[in-house]
Parts: C-alpha cells; sequence; structure tokens
C-alpha cells in the first residue's frame, strides 16, 4: 500500500531537521575548537577540572601520539571498561539496587562487546534480566565510553589532515574532554527535557498500581531518562526496556519521539561543520549536504510502501515510526521505536543499505571517519578515470593509503556475509528461525550487518541468547569496530607526514559535481557489494 505523506508530517521532517541542523552548527563550532585546543566558553572552569582528572591518573596533556599510541590507548582503555562491565553484569545478584541473577558468562561476554564498541545489540530483556545497579552504573557508564571512543578517534583522524609531523593529540586528553565538557552536560540537560516530556527516572525498580479493573498491577520502573537521554545522543541504541523506544516510558509521545531523533542526528551532522570549520567551507559543506541528501534518500525508500499497522505503535504512526526507525540506523545509534517486523520490506531494504554504508550520517564520529575514506575511494576512482594521480588538499594520495581505504570499505562486507554463511551451513540459524525463507534469511542478515555496523537493532532479541549467537555476534561487533578504526587512524598518521604543496585534485573536493559524484559512488559501491544479498532477501519478501 502506499504511504500518504501529511502536512503534519512534512512539518515533523521540517522540524527534525532544522532542530538537529541548529544543534549541530553549535556543536560542530565548539567541536572544532576541541580538535585544535582552541580556547573554549569556560575555559578557565573546565581546564581545573580537566586538570584535576589527568592528575588523577598521570597523563601528560601535552604529549602527543602518533597513530599507532593513540590506537593502542584506545583499546586499552575500552577493553579496561568492558571488563568492568562484564564483572557488573556476571556478579549482579551481589550488587545493590534490586539485585538480579547474574548473566551467563557468554551473554555478558556478548552485551560487554556489544555496548564498550557503541552497538548496544541486546540479546537479553532489560526490565526483566538487569538490576538498576547494571543498567545504571554498568550500562549507562558504557554509552558515555564508547561514543567518547567514536569522537576522539574521530578528532584524531581529523588532526592527520591539519597538520604536519605534530601526532594526532592524546587519546586520554580527547576522551575526559568528550565526556566531562560535551557528552555529560549535554546528557544531563536532555535527561530533564525528556523528564518533562514524561520518561520516569527514579531509583525504584518498580511500582504497584490499581487497574480499571481494581486488581494491583507492578510496573516496572528505573533511572530510564538518564539511560535515555545518552543513549540517543551518544548513538547507543540499548533500551532499559526489551520493546527499547516502542515502549511508552521511554518514547512517551510525538512530542518525545521528535526530540530524541533531533539527539541522534545532531552529533553526525555536527562533524562536518566542524570539518567546514578547520578545513574550508565548501568541503564541509559538500559533505553536509551528501550526508543530508543520502538520509533523504533513505526515507524516500523507506516511505514507498505502508508499514504496519501490526508491530507498529499507534501514538507515532507508519511515517514517525519509519522516520525514528531510519534516522536511528543512519546514525548507527540502534533504537527502534516498533518492532521490525512491522516495517515494510522498502523500509528494511533503506535500513539494510544504510548500515551498509555507515556514512550517511553514520556513528558519533566513525560516521565522519567513514565518509572521509569514500571521499579516498571517490578521488582515486575519479583520478583513473581522467588519468591523473589522486591528490586530497594539496596531499598526494599514495597506494598505501588506497589499501588502507580499500581495507576499510572491505572488511564490513566479510564480516556479515561470512558468519552469516557459517550461521546456515552449521545449522544454527535453522534452528532458530526453521525453514530458510527470504524473511529468515534477511533476519540473519540484519543480526550480523547490524553487528558488523555497530548500529545494535535487530529482529531476533532475547531468542539469540545462546553460545553460538552470542560469541559470534560478541566478535563481529568487535572486529567491526577497531579493524576499521586502526585502519582510519593509520590513514590520518600517513597524512601528518605528508608534504603539502599546490596541486590539482583529480576533483574539487566541493561544490555540487563534487557532491554529485560523491554521492553516487558512494551509493554505488554499496550496492554493487551487496545488491545480491538484497534481492535474496527483502526484495524477495
Amino acid at each position: 500500500m502506499e504511504v500518504s505523506v501529511t502536512y503534519v508530517d512534512l512539518i515533523q521532517l521540517l522540524v527534525v531537521l532544522l532542530g538537529s541542523l541548529s544543534l549541530a552548527v553549535i556543536f560542530g563550532k565548539y567541536l572544532a575548537r576541541m580538535i585544535i585546543y582552541e580556547k573554549r566558553p569556560l575555559e578557565k572552569t573546565l581546564g581545573r577540572v580537566e586538570n584535576e582528572f589527568y592528575k588523577l591518573i598521570g597523563i601528560d596533556k601535552y604529549q602527543q601520539m602518533t597513530w599507532r599510541q593513540y590506537f593502542l590507548a584506545l583499546v586499552v582503555t575500552n577493553f579496561i571498561a568492558a571488563c568492568f562491565l562484564f564483572g557488573v553484569l556476571v556478579f549482579q545478584d551481589l550488587l545493590p539496587l534490586s539485585p538480579k541473577s547474574g548473566l551467563s558468562l557468554d551473554l555478558a561476554f556478548h552485551t560487554a562487546a556489544s555496548f564498550v564498541t557503541n552497538t548496544d545489540i541486546q540479546h537479553y530483556v532489560g526490565d526483566k534480566q538487569l538490576s538498576i545497579f547494571s543498567q545504571m552504573v554498568g550500562l549507562t557508564f558504557m554509552m558515555f565510553v564508547a561514543p567518547a571512543t567514536g569522537i576522539s578517534a574521530a578528532f584524531a583522524f581529523i588532526r592527520g589532515f591539519i597538520r604536519k609531523d605534530f601526532g594526532l593529540g592524546n587519546f586520554y586528553v580527547d576522551f575526559i574532554r568528550v565526556i566531562i565538557t560535551f557528552l555529560l552536560p549535554v546528557a544531563f540537560v536532555s535527561a530533564i527535557l525528556l523528564m518533562v516530556l514524561g520518561v520516569p527516572q527514579t531509583l525504584e525498580s518498580s511500582i504497584t498500581v490499581q487497574t480499571l479493573e481494581g486488581a494491583p498491577q507492578t510496573i516496572t520502573m528505573g533511572p530510564i531518562a538518564s539511560l535515555e537521554s545518552i543513549k540517543e545522543f551518544g548513538s547507543n541504541g540499548g533500551g532499559f526496556f526489551g520493546s527499547n523506544s516502542a515502549h511508552p516510558f521511554e518514547n512517551p509521545n510525538g512530542l518525545s519521539n521528535i526530540f530524541e531523533i533531533i539527539l541522534m542526528l545532531s552529533i553526525p551532522f555536527s562533524f562536518p561543520i566542524a570539518y567546514a570549520h578547520l578545513l574550508g567551507k565548501g568541503r564541509g559543506v559538500s559533505i553536509l549536504v551528501v550526508m543530508i541528501t543520502g538520509f533523504g534518500i533513505l526515507l524516500i525508500v523507506g516511505l514507498l510502501t505502508q508499514s504496519g499497522p501490526a508491530g507498529l505503535e499507534t501514538r507515532f504512526g507508519s511515517f514517525g515510526s519509519v522516520l525514528f526507525n531510519i534516522s536511528s540506523i543512519a546514525t548507527n545509534t540502534g533504537a527502534a521505536n516498533s518492532a521490525l517486523i512491522g516495517m515494510s520490506p522498502d523500509a528494511i531494504i533503506s535500513l539494510l543499505v544504510a548500515m551498509f554504508i555507515q556514512a550517511i550520517p553514520g556513528a558519533d564520529g566513525t560516521g565522519m571517519m567513514t565518509m572521509i575514506v569514500y571521499v579516498v575511494l571517490t578521488l582515486f576512482i575519479v583520478g583513473l578515470m581522467v588519468g591523473k594521480t589522486p591528490e586530497f588538499m594539496s596531499m598526494k594520495i599514495n597506494s598505501r593509503d588506497i589499501k588502507l581505504a580499500v581495507f576499510v570499505f572491505l572488511i564490513h562486507p566479510a564480516i556479515i556475509l561470512i558468519p552469516t554463511v557459517i550461521a546456515y551451513t552449521n545449522g544454527d540459524a535453522q534452528q532458530l528461525l526453521g525453514s530458510t525463507t527470504p524473511m529468515t534469511f534477511t533476519q540473519v542478515l540484519y543480526e550480523y550487518t547490524s553487528s558488523a555496523s555497530n548500529n545494535g537493532s535487530d529482529y531476533l532479541g532475547a531468542s539469540a541468547d545462546t553460545p553460538f549467537w552470542n560469541l559470534s555476534t560478541a566478535l563481529v561487533v568487535i572486529v567491526g569496530r577497531y579493524v576499521p578504526l586502526g585502519l582510519m587512524l593509520a590513514i590520518a598518521g600517513s597524512f601528518t607526514i605528508k608534504d603539502r604543496k599546490e596541486v590539482v585534485e583529480p576533483i574539487r573536493t566541493q561544490g555540487p559535481v563534487f557532491t554529485s559524484v560523491l554521492l553516487i559512488m558512494t551509493f554505488l559501491l554499496t550496492v554493487l557489494t551487496f545488491f545480491p544479498f538484497l534481492i535474496m532477501g527483502p526484495f524477495s519478501i
């Protein structure tokens, strides 16, 4: 059935775009200052707070790191954080605040790997299996660690293009500054606004009320607003409840739905603006236009046929559900305000393509990094067409840079398709889903695509709480996070030692021509890689 888009829907979309872009302008300028260590508002106060943390953990804030040192510091920090979360989940029955039985080792490993990599794919039901302590101290803490890691990596990546022989910065300094002076304040204010909109915030694990029939009913509660704010703002996506943002406590009404979409889009759209401040307005605006246009294409495809009504929340409707879910998946947040099973095949195709690309606009920090990889690949392909050596911002792109960019691109389909084949060859897919149909194939493909993209949305949910699915998807989220990050930091490290000379790029990296070519190349490379699997899956439903 065709979708009928109303004036109310268009106003909703306009509010989302204006709201997210307005925040992006503010955040983008602030991020640009952080990248090049310019003075920020309240610099003296912020500096004093940051310096205390540097002293506490023994950091020399003036020490610059090579890309290897930066990546090692990133991995070690994430490993320590993941071990902390693993311990909380396994031993939550010994911890305070409504303790529940500890998770199995494989489920705890999967959850720790998922949350530290900004994936947040859930093979558990949070309101049933996790304590308040695990949700608030374990998961919410990790929801700051994961996006701060991606944003810090993007800082280092961008620095590789703007300064020569100076290193990529200091991971620990970037990490602390991002959490304390950016994520934490915005998440705090957002949590208050969500409370105003009807999202609960309490340390009580439940409340007992009387139903209309006069019978008592126990309703699960908790610190939902604080988790929800950083869940959306930090591209996390893991919900307090099993039904995620479809639950009325996580997303009570149309206003909260719009506000949460704006939170999801604001940081990814901020990075092209920060890029524009640092490397030229034309370059940054061109990349922002590619991201917004690509997002628009995904939304149009998702709206070609009506979603639901089964599986959709009536308070959002088809348009509100599609807009939320495409915004969530396009930003690699992974939250969902409706069941995926209720989405139309066209909407599922749109969600999968968004995860295949990972850059329109992509997750906090890593989306921008991935888009620059597409820029490098585009310059290389265009250079081949015109018989010219590829250059980018007065720097030559050598064969090593191209190989690294190609590896970043190819690792993604490899860690999606190989595990999908293994799941079918050893019978685990059939055991969980029954006979192989386009729908069940789509569910398996989606599970590994979501894992590889560090996205987190999925069809399977708690039904995938088996050793095979927990371990296989955990390995995919780890590889999908750290291998591309390492390769992209290596690209940045390569550019820090290049000579800056006035050379002509094979195509000027700004303006409408570049914007069109980059957009076409991004979708074309993705479609050529994944089209056969889309035909086998959602196209055949």
